[in-house]
C-alpha cells in the first residue's frame, strides 16, 4: 500500500469513526430534550466502590412486579405502563402494546437469567455528595415513543431534582 493511500485510509477510518459518535450524542441529546419525563419508583442500595468511585445501586419496582408475576411471558420486551399525575409509571398487567389508554405508554425491558432490567443498575455520582442521594425514590427517566429510556437522574419523594440537573453537554 502506497503511504498517500495509507494515510487517506487511515483518515476517512478517523472520520468515520468521530461521525460514529457524533451520531451516538446527537441521538442522546434528542433523548433527553423531546422525551417524556417518567418516574420509576426505586428500590436503592448504597455501595461504595473503590475502583469505581461513589454510586449507587438501582432496583426498580416494576423489575420486581415482573419477577414475581407468573403470568409475564418469558423473553417479552415491551411492556405497557401507566402514568399519574405526577409522570410516575405502573405496570399496566393486561395492556395492550397496540392499544393504548391515553395515560398509557411504552417500556421496553430485557430479561437476563432471572432478572428483568429496565434500567441501568447503577447511578454514579460525585464523590462526598453520597448523602443527599440517599433521599433518592425515583429514577428520572425520558421516554421515547418506541419505549426506549434514557436515566437522566435522580428524584426525592415529592419528586423533586436531586443534585446537579445537567440540561445539555
Amino acid at each position: 500500500m502506497k503511504p498517500v493511500t495509507r494515510q487517506l485510509a487511515l483518515l476517512l477510518s478517523g472520520l468515520a469513526i468521530l461521525a460514529g459518535i457524533n451520531a451516538t450524542v446527537w441521538r442522546y441529546e434528542r433523548a433527553m430534550s423531546s422525551g417524556e419525563v417518567v418516574l420509576l419508583r426505586l428500590a436503592p442500595v448504597d455501595p461504595r466502590s473503590l475502583m469505581q468511585g461513589d454510586y449507587m445501586r438501582l432496583n426498580y419496582e416494576i423489575a420486581r412486579e415482573l419477577a414475581s408475576s407468573d403470568a409475564r411471558e418469558k423473553g417479552r420486551d415491551t411492556l405497557v405502563i401507566r402514568l399519574d399525575a405526577h409522570q410516575v409509571a405502573t405496570l399496566v398487567a393486561a395492556g395492550k402494546p397496540d392499544r393504548l389508554a391515553s395515560d398509557e405508554r411504552l417500556l421496553q425491558v430485557h430479561q437476563s437469567e432471572r432478572q428483568w432490567q429496565i434500567g441501568p443498575d447503577a447511578y454514579f455520582f460525585e464523590e462526598g455528595t453520597g448523602d443527599q442521594y440517599q433521599a433518592a425514590r425515583y429514577g428520572e427517566f425520558r421516554l421515547q415513543a418506541d419505549g426506549k429510556t434514557l436515566l437522566v437522574g435522580l428524584r426525592d419523594e415529592a419528586y423533586q431534582p436531586i443534585g446537579q440537573i445537567r440540561a445539555r453537554w
